[in-house]
């Protein structure tokens, strides 16, 4: 019949039943989609709409604070989360790293030099459409703060050794990361907290970049099901100079935690190893051409970024899958933060 079309040559013909299940997902995900969109659709055409409004987040608050080695009893016990026991062995092994053998100053409660506060939140998924795209960003967040200090300690003649200088010592030896819920500066409900290590070698050649403690009591993604993954990332960067030429730049970027999280029994917590071989070894601050090591050196700023993924919904990944990809990267955090959740890391 001349209406009727050919099936080319070694064509093979879909089974019926593939194509419904296909038809079917497909149409849930379009009317999932159209449901998302329906707001923006019901506004009118562009030109009558009012301008649309992107999507924020409520600002919450990130406190990064750098621990010199005499202030680690009061940093640490400042804000101490619920359920971290000060008297655990855990937490005593957390305070002999961060101290590193120096007389404790007196406790105070609050007022640390170098307390850096952010509000701003970063957010990066692949961009989708629209609507899906503003409720996908429920589920990433990435949260951070910085701080600036001097990483060296003033250097002191050796007892006897006229003209010797001792050899380098750092006086930063902890950060800790503080995000609270909510964003009234009088919270002090601890959302999340983490504590690091970045002490020098005993030889002196490198930093010893180690996580020592985690605690995740509210997450700041949506999660479909309280499951998260949490991924910690920490950076230098400093500014220094030769005998001629002045130089800026990162001394280091590193994911320094990945965990998964289970939130719906609980908080969670998690202490890091402390022995000599753990953590990552990275380049120390670079120290200045003729500068006067008399005093505190070595101008440095540190920032703790914190990546949380949280699980979608079965429609909204379907959508994402459908939906057209640009082939954008994730950030580096979200990307380890997901291998986190597979079990890959």
């Amino acid at each position: 019949m001349q209406g009727t079309r050919k099936r080319p040559p070694g064509a093979v013909r879909p089974p019926l039943r593939l194509v419904a299940v296909l038809g079917v997902a497909t149409l849930a995900a379009l009317a999932a989609l159209a449901a998302l969109a329906a707001p923006a659709l019901a506004a009118g055409p562009p030109e009558s709409s009012t301008p649309r409004v992107p999507f924020t987040f409520a600002p919450t608050r990130a406190v990064l604070v750098l621990i010199p080695g005499a202030d680690a009893t009061s940093a640490l016990a400042d804000h101490r989360p619920p359920g971290i026991e000060s008297t655990s062995a855990a937490e005593a092994e957390v305070l002999r790293e961060c101290a590193a053998g120096e007389s404790q100053r007196a406790q105070v409660a609050k007022g640390f030099l170098w307390t850096v506060v952010t509000q701003a939140w970063r957010v990066i998924l692949h961009p989708l459409a629209v609507s899906v795209h503003d409720e996908l960003m429920r589920y990433s967040k990435v949260s951070e703060a910085s701080a600036s200090g001097d990483y060296y300690r003033a250097e002191e003649t050796a007892p006897g050794m006229t003209g010797t200088a001792r050899p380098l010592a750092s006086r930063i030896n902890c950060l800790r990361f503080t995000r609270y819920a909510g964003s009234d500066p009088a919270s002090e409900e601890v959302a999340l907290d983490f504590v690091a290590s970045v002490r020098l070698d005993p030889a002196g050649d490198a930093i010893r970049l180690r996580p020592l403690r985690l605690y995740v009591n509210q997450a700041a993604a949506k999660s479909a099901d309280g499951h998260y993954s949490v991924a910690v990332g920490v950076r230098a960067s400093a500014v220094w100079r030769d005998e001629f030429v002045g130089h800026s730049g990162r001394i280091f970027e590193e994911t320094v935690a990945t965990e998964r999280v289970d939130l719906k029994t609980g908080s969670f917590l998690r202490y890091y190893p402390t022995d000599g071989a753990s953590g990552i070894r990275v380049p120390i601050v670079p120290i200045s051409f003729g500068i006067d090591r008399s005093r505190d050196f070595g101008r440095t700023e540190f920032a703790v970024s914190v990546a949380e993924l949280g699980t979608p919904s079965q429609t909204l990944s379907l959508l994402a899958e459908i939906l057209p990809d640009p082939n954008e990267p994730f950030e580096k955090l979200l990307v380890a933060a997901a291998l986190a959740r597979v079990g890959l890391q």
